[in-house]
C-alpha cells in the first residue's frame, strides 16, 4: 500500500480515519494499489469518535470514478456488513438502513475495507472517490461536520513486488480447537472478536504452525498477521 496525501488538511468534524498500519486519512488523500488481488488490495481502516461522550453516526458515499471499465465498485464493508457492486451516488450502509454507529471515544473494529478488481484499460490509474459522511441522527439524516473525501485507486504501473506483503497462507479458515498456518516468515497473529476484541495473540515463526482456539466460543473472528516489515494481512475464520 502506498499512500499519496493531499496538500491540505480538513478538519474532519469529530471522527479520524486511520488504516491498519496506524497512518492517519487526510482530506483529499489517495490510497494506492499496484494489484487487483485480495487481501492485497484491500484498504482497511478504522473510525474512531472524538468526542469522549457523543455518539455519531456515520455512511460512506460513493462519489465518482475515473478509468474504470465498470462504475460499479467491487466492495464495501462498513457496519458489520460487506456491500457488493455499489452504484454511483450510494452510500454505504445504503440510506434506509441505520448508519454506522459509533459511541463515544469509540474505535470500529476490523473487518471495514474496500475493494476494487476494475483493471481499466490495463494503463490509467483507475480512481474511485469515496467519502465519509457524519450525521447526528440514528437515521442518518442530519448531516453534521466537514466530509472526509478520499481517492481509492489502482495503479498498474506499480509493481506488485514493491508492496509489503506477508508470507503466509490458513490452511482452513473453517476450524474447531487449532488455526493452522504455513508461515513463510516470522509474525506476529492477533485474533479479534467482531466487536474488535483481543482475544488471542502469539508470535510464530517460520514453519507449519498452530494457534490453540479451543478455548474460544463458535463465532466469527478476525485475524491478523503482521511481519517484522510492518506489512499487515487480515483474515476472517469461523471456530466451529
Amino acid at each position: 500500500l502506498l499512500s499519496v496525501f493531499g496538500a491540505v488538511t480538513i478538519a474532519n468534524a469529530q471522527f479520524t480515519v486511520t488504516d491498519d498500519n496506524g497512518n492517519t486519512l487526510q482530506d483529499g488523500d489517495v490510497v494506492e494499489f499496484g494489484t487487483l488481488e485480495q487481501p492485497e488490495a484491500d484498504y482497511n481502516f478504522f473510525v474512531t469518535n472524538n468526542n469522549p461522550t457523543q455518539e455519531i453516526y456515520s455512511r460512506i458515499e460513493y462519489l465518482s470514478q475515473n478509468n474504470a471499465s465498470n462504475p460499479i465498485f467491487a466492495e464495501l464493508c462498513y457496519g458489520f456488513q460487506c456491500y457488493y457492486g455499489i452504484e454511483l451516488g450510494a452510500t454505504t450502509p445504503p440510506m434506509g438502513v441505520e448508519p454506522m454507529l459509533i459511541p463515544g471515544g469509540n474505535t470500529t473494529g476490523l473487518g471495514n475495507h474496500l475493494y476494487s478488481n476494475d483493471p481499466g484499460n490495463g494503463t490509467d490509474n483507475v480512481d474511485f472517490v469515496f467519502a465519509f459522511r457524519q450525521y447526528s441522527d440514528v437515521q442518518g439524516t442530519i448531516e453534521t461536520g466537514t466530509p472526509l473525501t478520499f481517492t481509492y485507486r489502482y495503479n498498474p504501473t506499480l509493481s506488485v513486488n514493491n508492496v509489503s506483503k506477508v508470507n503466509l497462507s490458513l490452511v482452513s479458515t473453517m476450524v474447531t480447537n487449532e488455526l493452522t498456518m504455513d508461515i513463510n516468515e516470522p509474525v506476529q497473529v492477533m485474533l479479534y472478536d467482531l466487536q474488535g476484541k483481543l482475544v488471542k495473540q502469539a508470535k510464530y515463526e517460520i514453519g507449519r504452525q498452530v494457534m490453540d482456539v479451543s478455548s474460544l466460543s463458535s463465532q466469527q473472528y478476525i485475524v491478523q498477521f503482521k511481519n517484522e516489515g510492518g506489512a499487515v494481512k487480515t483474515s476472517k475464520i469461523i471456530i466451529r
